[in-house]
């Protein structure tokens, strides 16, 4: 055997070494979190989870339309479009994931918040630096108000395709609240 074929061998052995202490430590880790009892959630708490959220983002999207037809400031109206869009593509991955889970998407808001997202969103005496700044008042803390989906996402560690799912989600939360805190500061200084 050449020495070019012995060094390949000996890479490929390390390799496996590698990723065998890999899935030893993730091992350990997974029971570790067992022993101490860390809560997962159950595959029902799971739909429950995310057929709540899935009707807050498909209302987001109908609120944001609402807004978009009244907003008078371009910058704005452009934001509100990227927004209302991944509102409406969040809505239908989490009930695609619900279905592939068992489930069936019946979460539906109360009507009386449903009529005051619309009624509010497409208010045409209430300008966007005034909606703007409503709605940085209710989400101050970009951290807090993500936390839910991400203490969620931690409790899924037996559930790799949801937990990413919502962690990627998330980010996506976090562009957007971004995004109201920069439009805030720059139409209402």
């Amino acid at each position: 055997m050449s020495d070019k074929a012995l060094k390949r061998i000996e890479q490929t052995l390390t390799k496996v070494v590698e990723q065998q202490e890999a899935i030893c430590a993730e091992l350990g880790r997974l029971a570790a979190k067992v022993e101490e009892g860390e809560p997962t959630a159950t595959t029902e708490e799971t739909i429950r989870f995310l057929d709540g959220f899935r009707a807050g983002e498909a209302l987001g999207e109908a609120s944001l339309g609402a807004w978009i037809e009244v907003s008078d400031v371009a910058c704005v109206k452009g934001g509100l479009r990227t927004v209302q869009q991944r509102e409406g593509f969040h809505a239908r991955l989490l009930e695609a994931r619900i279905k592939e889970l068992g489930g069936t998407c019946e979460a539906d808001l109360p009507e009386a918040t449903h009529e005051a997202a619309m009624k509010s969103s497409a208010n045409k005496k209430k300008g966007d630096a005034a909606k703007i700044l409503d709605f940085v008042k209710q989400f101050p803390d970009c951290d807090a108000a993500l936390a839910p989906i991400f203490e969620m996402a931690d409790k899924l560690d037996h559930d790799p395709e949801t937990q990413s799912l919502l962690r990627t989600i998330a980010q996506d939360e976090r562009s957007t609240l971004a995004w109201f805190h920069e439009a805030c500061q720059q139409l209402n200084g």
